[in-house]
């Protein structure tokens, strides 16, 4: 990628900065509620925070005034974020959940405080023939219902009372209901109970007034709210403004109540939540883990779809492919839309996982209102990588900026092919080419060369040549193919010094080719030689961009030296098969179908040889004893 091209792709977006690419990606953070995290240049999370605005929270980090309150943070702090994810959450309570989960699991450097939403409370309503209602911090029972957490404690305190003072529900933890002889307690004269344990009220009538208040706690119930305003209206009309006032405060603790509220799932087990965001060949893939009824894991993916699969095809990949390598399956799996083969995949999760899992839409209540949560995420993380994308920006992108404009190049090296040469003496030459594509490491594409038109040891020559055979695939016009061979790389780098660089070059200009970038490295000092350093420069080795220059010379060099022996290996077997008597072409090919090397020859026996194909009692024997005389 040349750099004018990134220019104007940026317009006003200065790309020689890093700093600026940061600051130009705040403006796409979201104006929501969630947690946002930062990272430094290795990728590594410092900090994790919530917010209810994560735009205004985390810009506010980068204007003037944030000495104000980063005064508990290193004088550097800023300058080390270099990334920003965040995570969308329904409403405060769930990011600060979610924020002490994260900090937990991750341990961030400048995160002082290991929040736990224990230490906020939950109303409790327990599994009992005549349950009890009260506030907790603690969710030790597995069967009770749990409703909260709850960061305004003192409008639940206010909401349980009046809640207690409707319905007359127990709190007390005496005998067991209607086995009492004893008169009933205090709260039954001041009407906060209805007295089950004298038999004061029916079972069913007792179960009604529970069920009344599990809607009304999960925001279904708008019959109590309702009549709270007809009473308020009535008392303004009889100018009784202070019960008027009284019960505009109830209204208002009940409304904080339903705000802040975050269901807590009965089920212990694990359920996952996937959400997908499409566009035409590029999909973001969020899901959400969450486990004994609390969030406590979230993860999002980037899906290339070059074969434009629909939004159903890709999530029935995703799921065979991402749950066929993990060990923790989960009982539910929560997607937005429906899959052809939802049965087929629960059936291989019986098989292949042997764990019974249900694939579903969630479609009423808190599950639908997660789900769009998820969703809302997965459409985030998919603008953000676009932005990401566009600008080039990515963890290694800010590493190879630097290394274009240290040494000089022309272009941004997003793809670096690096060549080197491997022979012993005068025999088996080869050349060796690894690849990186946006600071990755590609196996896929590595390739090699057995020299053809060189005799003798001349590595230019060699390197010439290895060169020329790959440049000719440049002039096939298959710009759009992935193959190795047809994508033109931005940068080569070569295993050698001046005389190495200079011979590339000529080779180059001899091809007319003036937009790929050339680079040496010379192995004994780390030298790197290129046009603008023309004699040589020398980094620190602790240098990022030698760091880089290095790990693709020592790829190449590996994946040199790997296939040298491999011809050396062939090719001595080969002498020695020819040297034995009765051994002929065919059997020949046989063996080495069968063997790979001289070593593989020397541990087998006669009755191992006599098992290959082609080779009888006297062939066994006369290779046997060739091996061990």
């Amino acid at each position: 990628m040349h750099k004018s091209d990134i220019k104007d792709h940026f317009k006003n977006i200065a790309v020689s900065s890093p700093h600026n690419i940061l600051a130009a990606s705040l403006e796409i953070l979201p104006r929501e509620t969630g947690v946002y995290i930062f990272r430094d240049e290795k990728g590594k999370i410092i900090y994790i925070g919530k917010a209810r605005n994560i735009h205004h929270r985390v810009k506010s980090y980068f204007s003037k005034r944030s000495r104000d309150f980063l005064y508990m943070k290193p004088p550097n702090f800023v300058r080390q974020i270099k990334t920003i994810d965040y995570i969308v959450t329904s409403n405060e309570v769930e990011a600060l959940i979610l924020e002490g989960t994260l900090i937990k699991k991750d341990r961030p450097r400048y995160n002082i405080d290991l929040k736990d939403d224990k230490s906020y409370p939950f109303i409790t309503i327990t599994n009992e023939r005549y349950p009890r209602m009260f506030l907790t911090r603690n969710r030790n029972s597995k069967e009770a219902k749990y409703f909260g957490p709850y960061t305004d404690v003192k409008a639940v305190k206010n909401t349980i009372e009046y809640l207690r003072s409707i319905f007359k529900i127990r709190d007390c933890r005496g005998m067991k209901p209607g086995k009492s002889i004893k008169p009933p307690c205090l709260n039954y004269h001041i009407k906060l109970c209805s007295a089950p344990c004298i038999g004061k009220i029916s079972q069913s009538d007792y179960k009604k007034n529970i069920e009344h208040i599990r809607d009304f706690l999960k925001g279904r119930d708008r019959t109590i709210i309702n009549e709270l305003k007809k009473n308020m209206a009535s008392c303004c009309a009889d100018m009784r403004f202070e019960e008027a006032a009284e019960i505009r405060e109830k209204i208002k603790n009940i409304k904080i109540l339903h705000e802040h509220q975050r269901i807590i799932f009965d089920s212990m087990d694990t359920w996952d939540f996937i959400a997908i965001k499409k566009e035409i060949e590029t999909a973001s893939i969020s899901l959400f883990t969450y486990r004994a009824g609390a969030l406590a894991l979230v993860n999002n993916f980037i899906i290339e779809n070059r074969g434009r699969l629909e939004n159903y095809q890709i999530l029935s990949g995703f799921i065979n492919q991402y749950y066929e390598n993990i060990n923790s399956i989960p009982s539910k799996i929560y997607i937005p839309i429906s899959l052809e083969d939802t049965a087929i995949i629960e059936e291989w999760f019986s098989i292949e996982k042997e764990r019974k899992v249900r694939i579903k839409i969630p479609k009423t209540g808190e599950k639908k209102k997660i789900m769009e949560m998820v969703i809302r995420n997965a459409a985030l993380y998919l603008k953000k990588k676009k932005f990401e994308k566009s600008a080039g920006y990515s963890q290694g992108y800010s590493a190879l900026l630097r290394l274009s404009n240290i040494l000089g190049l022309e272009n941004i090296p997003r793809r670096i092919e690096c060549y080197d040469i491997s022979n012993l003496g005068e025999s088996f030459p080869v050349g060796a080419m690894t690849v990186a594509a946006d600071s990755k490491i590609k196996p896929a594409l590595y390739r090699y060369f057995r020299i053809k038109t060189v005799t003798g040891q001349d590595d230019c020559a060699m390197l010439r040549e290895v060169i020329s055979r790959r440049l000719r695939y440049l002039e096939k016009q298959k710009m759009n193919t992935e193959d190795s061979f047809y994508a033109r790389p931005d940068l080569i780098i070569i295993d050698g010094g001046k005389p190495q660089y200079g011979t590339i070059k000529k080779a180059l200009e001899k091809k007319g080719i003036s937009d790929i970038d050339i680079i040496s490295i010379a192995k004994k000092e780390e030298m790197i030689f290129c046009q603008k350093f023309q004699d040589g420069i020398k980094f620190d080795l602790d240098s990022e961009i030698l760091r880089i220059i290095i790990k693709l010379r020592d790829e190449a060099h590996r994946f040199a030296i790997g296939y040298h022996r491999k011809l050396r290996g062939k090719y001595m077997t080969n002498s020695v098969l020819d040297q034995i008597k009765g051994i002929g072409e065919r059997k020949k090919a046989y063996i080495l179908e069968s063997i790979g090397s001289i070593d593989e020859i020397k541990d087998k026996n006669i009755e191992d040889l006599i098992n290959i194909k082609g080779i009888n009692y006297n062939d066994a024997v006369n290779i046997y004893n060739s091996f061990h005389r």
